[in-house]
């Protein structure tokens, strides 16, 4: 598995990255400009469901139910279980223990974060809870248990895995399926939009800059060396054992 060092200059640009982004959305004269951007983007996808087909409805119903994680968490460990697809046959398993362990990164960068929005009284409902003129897809599927309301929609936590799987998974290679990554990440972002759960901004905002910060401390330090190495000690003894 390869060992991370510290290289500053991609350290400083996702972090400093991250801040800016986030610094657009807390200050008063920026947030603004998110807000409007998150009326109109809701209204273009929450809006695709008026009138549209029942396959089309009935897709983003499904994608929306909580269980349907699956199919993202399926095509993410189906990248790491195929050859040369990230990691040569001999690093597969490391590779997929290096990503955990970058997960675990990024949910603590997320309390942090939970905690400064708690602290400023920034926390929001999402659109389906704010805007009228609402199509709701538990009305039209009241039979599926799926998500289309939170009362706390920032950050976007879906997005926010996807987004450091796609950091990670660049930080390796640049490739074809770089891009089959890229659109799936945009593909499964995109129901809790449809569905009005989440704003844009919690996912261009919330979910980017927890991923860029996660990123910038795991991949461009040492910090996950460790934690690497013992993890991989134990998995490497597990495998011969079994």
């Amino acid at each position: 598995m390869k060992t991370f060092v510290f290289k500053l200059k991609p350290f400083l640009l996702l972090n400093v990255l991250a801040l800016i982004i986030f610094y657009s959305w807390v200050n008063d004269s920026t947030r603004v400009y998110w807000e409007i951007l998150d009326v109109w983007s809701f209204e273009v996808f929450n809006g695709s469901l008026s009138q549209s087909s029942y396959w089309w409805s009935g897709m983003w119903a499904i994608l929306s139910v909580r269980i349907a994680d699956i199919f993202p968490l399926s095509f993410i460990l189906l990248f790491f279980y195929f050859n040369n697809v990230l990691f040569e046959k001999n690093q597969r398993f490391y590779g997929l223990v290096g990503f955990v362990t970058l997960l675990v990164l990024m949910l603590i960068v997320r309390e942090f974060l939970d905690f400064y929005i708690e602290y400023k009284d920034l926390s929001r409902s999402s659109p389906s809870l704010q805007l009228d003129s609402v199509i709701r897809l538990s009305e039209l599927y009241p039979n599926l248990p799926l998500k289309d309301s939170s009362g706390s929609s920032f950050p976007g936590d879906h997005a926010a895995v996807l987004i450091t799987w796609l950091g990670y998974c660049l930080f390796f290679v640049r490739n074809f399926w770089s891009w089959i990554a890229t659109l799936l990440v945009i593909f499964f972002s995109l129901p809790r939009l449809i569905a009005g759960a989440h704003w844009l901004s919690d996912i261009l905002v919330g979910g980017v800059s927890i991923a860029l910060i996660a990123l910038a401390f795991g991949l461009y330090t040492p910090l996950l060396n460790r934690v690497n190495k013992v993890l991989n000690k134990w998995a490497s003894s597990f495998i011969k054992h079994d």
